[in-house]
């Protein structure tokens, strides 16, 4: 016994070990079978005996005869056993004649003779005799040592053994620990044991009524018994099941591992194994017939179940099915609701329903489920429709269950318990499709349902279940369905299309919006117009958008339809900020969300709430106001969150709006909080409705200093291909450039910008590009210093032919990026990076413009691109002066906005190192690896030159670099004039500026 682990247990085993400690003298402990009250006691024994105790172990046994004090006489054995003969003679030579009589009459082959006959009349002093020796003896047992009497299953024991336990719980030495254990749904309880137990409960006892183990020590014990951790769901149906009950649960396991073996995806058998099921029944054959058929609707049920409903299931007199409830009470099989006594009684457990149920012949389970049905419609509670529709598919009658699931569907939809209600939906469409007359007699066309139910994912963030079934239902319905299904069916699936194939997406809004023009006008016809305007604008087309969100507007007033008038506003309301007219744009924002207060209760509410904030956000974003966008953004998630939609499209782009802001204000740990419940998105690939989300935790894993993990997130979304539309397009080139610049991937870099404008081009997205081309401009500006430190004239001269593209594509934008503009706040820092780049493609860096950009970017409160911008200044001002003091402020200023930012911190602090600038109180990163040097050297360096170099790089004078070489500093001062002439530059930040872009020292040297 010692040797199994217990799980969840450890609570208990402090206190039996406690209790011996103090030497309390009963430990009482009670619990249903299976609940491991052997285990806890087994493993308190084994503790014991490891700490010195003497201990001893008996139990009762389920006889028809109950032998007197057989428990006693097992624990005489025991004794001798423990102690061993010389010990145990020693004892029992201390002891009185009659306690050596008393005892032989129990175990005379222990105490090694017989009792002598009594000489004395009988009586109650014949007892007391017998009691006094067994005190005797475990008394003198203690006398060195605690000893630890274990007595087993109470619930089987003699009258006799009861009173010598009382008797020894009262007078026996203060050495003595007893622990006993006792069923608590045994049933009948003898009347003796029921009120010795009773009697135990004194304030010296230690009680413990053990429950079932938490979930989390049931996912221990699954673990060990399969060897590796099971799903979460699985556990969860293992707890349900077994209520925590260990024993159960591993006759549950076996039974699965014996179907499936130990993996980690095994699963449960629907029903118990027989031996457990069959000691589950056991006691469920010995009540009267009544009580059994009472029990049969109970474990149906699977829940509370109140007389009055059982009388209408069974057709049996209320009083009658009062006292086979009472009956099932007392014989532990049910078990009253605690918490609302009026829903009556349960089966005790939930595999003892199982395992009643399993029981029962298949026509009587279908017509007691047809009958709970039955009962449960009479009560006309619509929140019971899902539980009445589970009834009548066990029943086998699919048209009552198709109804029931319909108004559950309806009643949680009510609810806005949108995922619910999908599900019900979709069971409901199975049915409809697979019993066409069960459709035509409910009145329920399935495409509509299917329409329905793609509405309510959508509107709980299932957006991969609603685009599976969008794809199904479009080829099963396009061009087999009436005009108005054909037209949803259409639009839902130009919706999906938006994301795969903008192009696709265009003619099948087309077509859905010729159809609904042949037919009245609705509210479906409005949403189809706003949702395709949305699309139009996301795609770059801003006039034909607006005058698409026009006519929806007008078609949604018309049929008073106040949700889709409000989808429409939202359209009008970024298209106004587009022409510089904020005003407008936020009455327009005003006037949708009144509409929205005053609309149905739908699952178009939910996404048009959740729309209004993202909107809002992403406008108080473009316009500069972080801290405002971030906290909308919130709002916004909170709304998504209580329609379960945090994790959808819409609410993805919150979290990304507000992880944006964040980012921007350089909050980085705030950020990463937004997302920190998150553990497993690394392990999961993007999907088209998730990847916003990827980019911006690459941007997060970059200021964190993790490159190659942001390097594989924009991988991850490159794989996926989307091609569109044109907005989000340049939301994954302006998000991932970066990852690649600070990767020094220069090439990629420049390759994604320039792609990316070619597909820009020529669309109102162009307004937004002005960072994508200052991007450019930092990428061919590193490949030509790279390329000039590296003596590369082809990689100086690609990049300079990339500068001459991007400047004919700005040119054939007509300078639009770059114009300012009230909607795009970041305009004028992303121009002065665009011509500080310029100047350092040229190699002329140019302080002044960087002075320029970081100061705009400071008064944008953007630190972290202020800081880059000021390590740039301190790096022209090094270049052009011999006196590192002249970049030492702007280095320090860019040190202090840098705070967050690891890569840029750290290229910051190896600069101060170069030049020997002190950044005072501001903490130094740490070391990250140097550059290898590449296989050749192009400015034709001595193997000494570069031992110099590598020190002159880390700020060493000469005459430090002398003592390290172990030359002098006049010599030193030869080597690092000869280094300045062959790297052609004017001082010593120059040249570790040269050195690091080339490449010319690392750990080697």
């Amino acid at each position: 016994m010692g040797g199994v682990r217990l799980f969840g247990r450890d609570d208990e085993l402090k206190q039996i070990a406690l209790a011996i400690q103090q030497t309390r003298r009963l430990v009482l402990v009670t619990g249903e079978v299976g609940i491991g009250k052997t285990r806890l006691v087994g493993q308190a024994a084994l503790a014991a005996r490891q700490n010195g105790a003497l201990v001893v172990e008996a139990s009762g046994l389920p006889l028809d005869v109950r032998l007197p004090l057989l428990p006693v006489i097992e624990i005489l054995r025991g004794l001798h056993k423990a102690l061993g003969q010389p010990a145990f003679a020693d004892i029992l030579s201390g002891l009185p004649p009659y306690a050596l009589d008393e005892l032989a009459r129990l175990v005379p082959e222990v105490i090694g003779s017989r009792a002598v006959p009594d000489t004395l009349p009988a009586g109650e002093w014949q007892r007391q005799r017998l009691f006094a020796a067994v005190d005797l003896i475990l008394t003198h047992a203690a006398s060195d040592r605690p000893v630890v009497a274990v007595i087993e299953d109470l619930h089987w024991c003699d009258a006799a053994t009861l009173d010598l336990l009382t008797y020894l719980r009262a007078s026996s030495s203060d050495s003595i620990t007893l622990i006993v254990t006792c069923r608590s749904d045994e049933a009948p309880l003898d009347p003796l044991v029921a009120r010795w137990v009773e009697q135990a409960r004194r304030p010296e006892t230690v009680r413990l009524d053990l429950a079932g183990l938490t979930r989390t020590a049931i996912a221990e014990l699954a673990a060990q018994t399969l060897d590796s951790r099971p799903h979460e769901a699985m556990i969860a149906e293992l707890h349900r099941r077994t209520e925590g009950n260990p024993y159960f649960a591993e006759e549950l396991l076996a039974a699965a591992i014996a179907a499936g073996g130990k993996q980690r995806d095994v699963a449960l058998t629907r029903e118990p194994p027989r031996p457990l099921a069959e000691l589950l029944l056991a006691r469920s054959r010995r009540v009267s017939h009544p009580a059994r058929a009472v029990l049969a609707v109970l474990a149906v049920a699977s829940r509370p179940i109140s007389e009055i409903m059982v009388a209408r299931v069974t057709g049996m007199a209320t009083a009658e099915v009062a006292s086979a409830m009472h009956e099932l009470v007392d014989a532990r099989l049910a078990l009253p609701d605690s918490d609302r006594p009026e829903l009556g009684c349960r089966a005790r457990h939930a595999l003892l329903a199982e395992a009643v149920v399993g029981d029962m012949l298949a026509d009587e389970r279908r017509d007691v489920h047809a009958a709970i049905a039955a009962a449960l419609e009479a009560v006309e509670d619509p929140a019971l429709s899902a539980e009445i529709a589970g009834h009548w598919s066990a029943a086998a009658r699919p048209h009552d269950e198709l109804r029931s699931l319909l108004d559950a569907a309806e009643h949680s939809h009510r609810l806005r318990a949108y995922s619910q209600a999908a599900d019900l939906w979709q069971r409901a469409a199975g049915i409809a499709e697979s019993l066409p007359e069960a459709a035509e007699k409910g009145g329920v066309e399935p495409g509509w349902l299917r329409i329905r139910i793609i509405d309510a994912l959508r509107a709980c963030g299932r957006d991969l279940d609603a685009a599976d079934l969008t794809e199904q239902t479009y080829a099963r319905h396009h061009d087999s369905a009436s005009g108005a299904l054909v037209a949803a069916v259409l639009h839902r699936t130009a919706e999906h299309r938006t994301n795969v194939e903008p192009r696709a997406a265009y003619a099948l809004f087309e077509e859905a919006s010729r159809i609904y023009r042949t037919l009245p006008e609705s509210a479906e016809y409005a949403r189809l117009l706003a949702d395709h305007g949305r699309f139009m604008v996301r795609d770059g087309h801003d006039r034909g958008g607006e005058s698409v969100f026009r006519r929806a507007l007008e078609v949604a007033e018309r049929c008073g339809a106040a949700l889709e008038a409000a989808n429409a506003l939202m359209g009008l309301f970024y298209l106004a900020f587009m022409r510089g007219d904020s005003s407008d744009g936020f009455a327009l924002l005003d006037r949708a969300r009144v509409h929205t207060g005053s609309g149905p209760s739908t699952e178009l509410h939910a996404r048009v709430d959740i729309m209004i904030a993202l909107a809002h956000s992403d406008a108080l974003l473009n316009m500069g106001q972080l801290a405002a966008a971030e906290r909308v953004a919130r709002e916004g998630l909170a709304q998504a969150r209580r329609a379960g939609a945090e994790w959808g499209q819409d609410g993805v782009l919150l979290h990304t709006t507000a992880m944006e802001a964040l980012l921007e204000l350089g909050l980085v740990d705030s950020a990463a909080a937004l997302v920190s419940d998150l553990p497993d998105l690394p392990d999961l690939p993007p999907t088209m409705h998730d990847w916003h989300l990827y980019i911006c935790l690459a941007q997060l894993d970059i200021c964190r200093g993790a490159i190659d993990s942001a390097l594989a997130r924009a991988r991850a979304v490159d794989m996926l291909g989307l091609p569109g539309p044109r907005l989000w397009v340049y939301d994954r080139v302006r998000a991932l450039t970066p990852v690649e610049l600070w990767a020094d991937d220069h090439t990629a870099a420049l390759r994604r910008v320039e792609q990316g404008l070619a597909l820009l081009g020529g669309c109102s997205v162009e307004q937004y590009c002005g960072e994508l081309f200052a991007l450019g401009a930092r990428a061919a500006a590193d490949m030509a210093e790279t390329g000039r430190a590296r003596r590369d004239a082809e990689a100086e001269r690609a990049a300079l032919a990339a500068t001459d593209r991007l400047l004919a594509t700005l040119e054939q934008m007509r300078d639009r990026p770059f114009t300012d503009h009230p909607f795009l706040a970041t305009t004028p820092g992303d121009r002065a990076d665009w011509r500080a780049e310029l100047s350092r493609v040229r190699g002329v860096p140019d302080p002044d413009a960087w002075a320029e950009a970081a100061g705009i970017w400071q008064r944008l409160g953007r630190p972290h691109r202020s800081a880059y911008a000021l390590l740039r200044q301190a790096e022209a001002l090094l270049a052009g002066s011999r006196n590192p003091a002249t970049a030492a402020d702007a280095l320090r200023a860019a040190a202090e906005a840098a705070s967050g930012m690891v890569p840029l911190t750290t290229a910051i602090h190896r600069l101060a190192q170069r030049t020997r600038i002190s950044l005072r109180t501001v903490p130094t990163p740490a070391p990250s690896e140097s550059p290898v040097p590449p296989a050749t050297d192009p400015y034709g360096l001595t193997n000494r030159e570069r031992h110099v170099l590598k020190l002159l790089a880390r700020g060493y004078t000469n005459a430090r670099i002398g003592e390290e070489l172990f030359m002098s500093p006049k010599t030193a001062g030869v080597h690092v004039s000869n280094i300045l002439r062959k790297l052609n530059v004017a001082n010593r930040a120059e040249a570790a500026a040269v050195s690091e872009r080339a490449g010319l020292t690392g750990p080697d040297i």
